[in-house]
Formats: C-alpha cells, sequence, structure tokens
C-alpha cells in the first residue's frame, strides 16, 4: 500500500505502535513533529527534490552500464572480427606455402622452375613465398 498518510496516523493503525508512542515521550514528541514538518511546503519541495535527484542518478547509472555494454560488445564484436582475419591470413599462409612446395616437387617431373614460378604467381602467391619455397625444394 502506497498512501500518503501521517506518521500520527500510522501510529494509530497499530496497536504496540501506539503503546509505545504513549510510554516514550520522544518518540511521540518526533510523531507530532513530523507532520508539522512534512506539512511544510519547503520540506516537501526538497523531499520531491532529493526523490527526482535519486531517479536521475539511477537513469544515469542505468545508461552509463549500457553504454559500457554496448562498447563491450562492440570491441568483443570487433576482437572476434580481427581474429578470424588474422587466422585467415595465417592460414592462407600455411596454404600457399604448401601449394607452393607441392608445385617445386614437381622439378623432379621435369618442370622448368620459370613455368612453376609464373603458375604460383597467376594463383596470387607472393614472391616472398615462392622464394622461400622454392629455396626449401632444393634443399
Amino acid at each position: 500500500m502506497d498512501k500518503d498518510l501521517p506518521l500520527s496516523e500510522v501510529v494509530k493503525m497499530d496497536e504496540q505502535l501506539q503503546a509505545y508512542c504513549n510510554a516514550d515521550p520522544g518518540f511521540a514528541q518526533f510523531v507530532d513533529r513530523h507532520a508539522i514538518v512534512a506539512a511544510t511546503p519547503e520540506v516537501r519541495k526538497a523531499y520531491r527534490r532529493w526523490q527526482y535527484d535519486l531517479m536521475l542518478n539511477q537513469l544515469d547509472k542505468e545508461r552509463q552500464e549500457e553504454k559500457i555494454n554496448a562498447q563491450l560488445q562492440e570491441s568483443e564484436a570487433r576482437g572476434e572480427a580481427r581474429g578470424r582475419a588474422e587466422g585467415r591470413t595465417e592460414g592462407r599462409a600455411d596454404t600457399q606455402m604448401e601449394i607452393a612446395l607441392k608445385a617445386f616437387a614437381n622439378l623432379k617431373q621435369g618442370q622448368r622452375v620459370s613455368d612453376i614460378t609464373d603458375t604460383l604467381k597467376s594463383y596470387g602467391i607472393p614472391n616472398d613465398v615462392i622464394k622461400a619455397a622454392k629455396k626449401q625444394s632444393k634443399s
């Protein structure tokens, strides 16, 4: 239940609270003064401002969390994409070397080095891979 009841009304609703209020003059004074203070427009305005600030702080906190989560997701996506790209590049270099080595293995079958080199170049295999494969095949 979310009613705006004065504290004195709340105390009257509970027998134990009422008995405590009758037995403790400090609490009774608090209950009486609470009604006076709560009825003051400046206090009500300050209280509403405090509630409003709490809500704004919570909204700011949620926005920051959303922003951080979005940045984390974006970073993870970029990292995954970069990892896949690096993996493809590394895999491609390994595959290119493997192809070049197999091509130079054909030297033993009478093919010329220039023909093998030209064929590998036409397939887009870089010169450094071709040179390394040629060197490995001679050893």
